[in-house]
């Protein structure tokens, strides 16, 4: 076990999908805790956004643009990551696509892509930080999985089928890597008020002729709660899971939708 404090202050993460959306309520959360923040993303302006807002609130981050479908990019990004700001040490496996479809229309290129996306990069980054996690003999690890990964609904399974890989790589690693101090967790967020849902809200709009704002609410209605979850809320469950006491909580799968599956 860590001779270091469990407080996450002064450790260095790195996040997935940070530019925007869920990705980047974690990386300023995290930042206000006092962490480093390694920012990835295919794009670079919203990374390089969301590294000056962390900036400008005396925060230190650095913006690495990265398709983290390719292995040498990977391995790159997590270079430059750990030479500017220190072994990585809290994991937020962030980055993900949604994908619905009819599975008769389902392509060979859309089940990779998404598989690609959404469960092989959780695995090749989780195998690239691991070594840090292990050296340091402390760390933290969260896949933000989805609502799917406990449910299926029509039109889905290729996204259903990538969640419920997630949950099985977050419960089998943590089995794995419990006598490192290394925790691993899945969030599972249901429909997020991101910019995946309004794209969601358009495709819906396009195919039945529903105004974008009926989309939206109908999708929000999907949570009981009867509305969107927001990024910060998913970002707060984050916290939790890195914060100081977080250390004998691992392997679980955290709702977050408003109890459409209470206790």
């Amino acid at each position: 076990m860590s001779s270091r404090s469990n407080d996450p202050a002064g450790r260095t993460a790195l996040v997935t999908g940070a530019g925007t959306g869920i990705g980047r309520a974690i990386a300023l959360s995290l930042s206000r805790a006092g962490v480093r923040v390694g920012l990835l993303g295919r794009r670079s302006e919203p990374l390089q956004r969301v590294a000056t807002a962390i900036s400008s609130e005396d925060g230190e981050a650095l913006a690495v643009p990265c398709d983290i479908t390719d292995d040498r990019q990977i391995a790159s990004a997590v270079k430059l990551v750990r030479a500017a700001l220190g072994p990585v040490e809290i994991l937020v496996n962030n980055a993900g696509v949604a994908h619905s479809a009819p599975i008769s229309d389902v392509s060979d290129d859309a089940w990779d892509r998404l598989m690609a996306l959404n469960v092989r990069a959780v695995f090749v980054l989780t195998r690239a930080i691991v070594p840090d996690m292990r050296d340091a003999g402390w760390g933290r690890i969260v896949n933000i999985a989805s609502i799917a990964a406990h449910r299926g609904w029509r039109y889905t399974a290729v996204y259903t089928a990538s969640k419920h890989a997630v949950g099985g790589l977050t419960r089998s690693l943590a089995a794995e890597l419990s006598s490192l101090d290394v925790t691993v967790n899945a969030i599972c967020p249901g429909y997020v008020d991101t910019p995946i849902v309004e794209s969601a809200a358009r495709v819906i709009s396009d195919k039945t002729g529903r105004s974008e704002d009926d989309a939206r609410d109908r999708l929000a209605a999907f949570n009981p709660m009867g509305r969107f979850v927001t990024p910060d809320e998913v970002a707060a469950s984050v916290m939790s899971l890195v914060g100081a006491n977080s250390g004998a909580v691992s392997g679980h799968s955290l709702i977050i939708d408003g109890g459409s599956q209470p206790v």
